[in-house]
């Protein structure tokens, strides 16, 4: 409780205090997790693409592109 909100209302004290709900708050942490598995997700799929070659080479990085069947769905 904020001393001095007494009065209002659970949803009036959130907005007077620039909070968003709970509702928004499990939407935010919903995202933010969904997100992290994406990335994950595609890190694996660049992982599998991309194969570190194993030559001793002078120059260039040492990846080199795998052709892959990979169904994005």
């Amino acid at each position: 409780m904020v001393r001095g909100m007494e009065h209002l209302s659970c949803e009036e004290r959130r907005r007077e205090l620039g909070l968003f709900s709970l509702e928004m708050r499990w939407l935010w942490v919903q995202l933010i997790g969904s997100t992290s598995i994406y990335k994950e997700v595609l890190q694996e799929r660049l992982r599998k693409t991309f194969s570190k070659s194993c030559s001793d080479q002078k120059r260039g990085s040492g990846f080199k592109l795998k052709k892959l069947d990979i169904n994005w769905t």
